[in-house]
């Protein structure tokens, strides 16, 4: 009997290493097949992050690392013809402490101390498995672009938005390999893609309108003053109460006469208190910032926004009420139920709302998205009444100078919310704002856009942390006047809204003339 029990064991053996072996092997062979594809590269002056972006369109492959191991490079020139993707990599990354490793279509770089034998999708986690997807999000029929889509991973804290010309960009990792991408757009079907499905990094993203007929919606109410209260009675049922942190991407720009002046970008850690404490302050903390002025453009006027990053928070019209959402100043305004159409594959109101006329004070104008199934507010678009501007140049404004007059003509908000397992919660914030400004000394007028937005890329619900006081920033500070450095290398792998091509043309304009803080340089502006 004993006998058999070691034979049995024997024959388990040699078939368990026999496995192994096989599956070494298929690795192997997959690993050569990759590692030994021929790629023609040509680069000059770039950063190894930049040139493996590179090389992954070129290999169609995706790389996997810790950015660490590349900080404080220099800028390197590459150049292959037809040469084999290990050769190339060699070149580019010639240390012999690491060493790269290839799972299906990843091409893991470690350090050789950490390299095994077999290393599983699961295993990349560790060495932040990292891929960046952009792309842009169109009209299925008119093939015209869709500004401000959300975009994020199903039933996760995890998301950003398309820029105002539709583009977008999203950091995964191998955590997000089973997930679903899904992207949405107000009065349109929602789209959904698998992770694992994605064959390119840059993709393109149409969305088909859904039409809908009031048959079918079940109208609670004909009178839209109504349901603005029974949305506002419901906040406690279909927002969160309890406390959350919030990673932003935060940017905000000045310009004077369509030219940039002032353009700064952040990534914000942010304590936000539940939606039952209508009156706790939230805290900022900054992760990354970075910001260049055009030194040539400023001038006299010390032109900024007032509290950027105050504006956004404010902004949250959930938390706190604005007067267009207040029974006690609902006689103050008409409403108006405008349509009904879709969001996130669920029939929403629209309803319109406009200040009574003759009102000594200027009120907000615009229209809220709610819901029909639960009555939560989703977004709202709202602004000030044109003519009513000029009693308001006070709010927005801070001069430098007695000598000038200065006057908004444009003041407009934005503000959305995104369904994550039943609660919503604040996705993006939005605001734009034009003044006309006038030296007594001078003939002409020149004209000031600025802007503030704010896009929630990921959120933490579970062991919340209260940033200490002293490591924070009070909401209000002007943060065109904040100080801080540039990390040059940090950028890539952020989460962010994508820069409009007019911004990026406008930095490569003024370059020459421009204060900016570099990782080497520990100077502050």
């Amino acid at each position: 009997m004993n006998n058999v029990k070691t034979y049995l064991e024997t024959v388990i053996k040699c078939i368990f290493v026999l496995f192994i072996l096989l599956i070494s092997c298929f690795n192997l062979r997959a690993q050569v097949s990759l590692l030994e594809k021929k790629i023609n590269l040509d680069l000059r002056k770039t950063s190894i992050d930049n040139a493996l972006d590179s090389i992954e369109k070129k290999a169609e492959c995706y790389f996997t690392y810790n950015a660490d191991l590349f900080t404080d490079r220099k800028l390197i020139n590459l150049n292959a013809s037809n040469e084999s993707l290990s050769n190339v990599l060699r070149k580019l990354i010639p240390d012999e402490g690491l060493n790269f490793h290839v799972t299906k279509k990843h091409i893991v770089i470690v350090p050789i101390t950490k390299k095994q034998a077999i290393i599983t999708e699961n295993e990349l986690i560790p060495y932040l498995s990292y891929r960046k997807l952009s792309g842009i999000v169109k009209d299925q029929k008119t093939k015209q672009i869709l500004p401000y889509a959300s975009l994020g991973i199903r039933s996760k804290h995890m998301g950003t938005i398309s820029n105002q010309d539709g583009e977008f960009s999203l950091s995964l990792s191998a955590e997000n390999l089973n997930d679903t991408l899904v992207f949405s757009f107000v009065g349109y079907q929602n789209t959904q893609i698998k992770v694992a499905d994605l064959q390119k990094n840059e993709i393109e993203i149409f969305l088909t309108k859904d039409f809908i007929s009031l048959q079918e919606v079940i109208i609670r109410n004909n009178d839209p003053e109504a349901l603005i209260k029974a949305a506002v009675h419901r906040i406690n049922e279909n927002y969160p109460q309890q406390a959350s942190n919030l990673t932003s991407f935060y940017r905000e720009s000045v310009l004077k006469n369509n030219k940039y002046m002032i353009y700064l970008e952040s990534v914000l850690d942010i304590y936000k208190s539940s939606y039952s404490h209508q009156n706790n302050l939230e805290r900022v903390k900054i992760f990354k910032s970075r910001k260049i002025y055009d030194v040539t453009r400023l001038d006299t006027i010390s032109f900024r926004l007032k509290g950027g990053i105050s504006g956004c928070l404010q902004l949250d019209i959930v938390k706190n009420i604005p007067e267009f959402l207040n029974k006690e100043y609902a006689h103050f305004y008409n409403y108006r139920l405008a349509d009904i159409s879709t969001y996130n594959n669920k029939p929403v109101y629209i309803v319109d709302f406009k200040p009574k006329p003759n009102l000594s004070e200027p009120l907000l104008e615009g229209r809220i998205y709610i819901e029909t199934n639960n009555l939560a507010i989703i977004r709202a678009e709202f602004g000030y009444e044109k003519h009513r501007l000029t009693e308001l140049k006070d709010r927005f404004i801070i001069k430098g100078s007695a000598k000038t007059k200065a006057r908004p003509t444009m003041v407009k908000y934005t503000v959305s919310y995104r369904d994550i397992n039943g609660k919503y919660h604040l996705s993006h914030v939005l605001g734009n704002l034009k003044f006309k400004v006038k030296n007594k000394k001078k003939l002409f007028s020149n004209h000031f856009t600025t802007s503030f937005e704010m896009a929630t890329t990921n959120m933490k619900t579970d062991n919340v942390v209260k940033f200490k006081y002293k490591e924070t920033i009070h909401p209000t500070t002007i943060f065109s006047n904040h100080k801080t450095k540039y990390d040059p290398n940090f950028w890539g792998k952020s989460n962010f809204i994508k820069p409009e091509e007019s911004i990026q043309d406008a930095l490569k304009r003024i370059n020459n003339s421009m204060q900016q803080i570099s990782l080497g340089n520990s100077e502050d502006i």
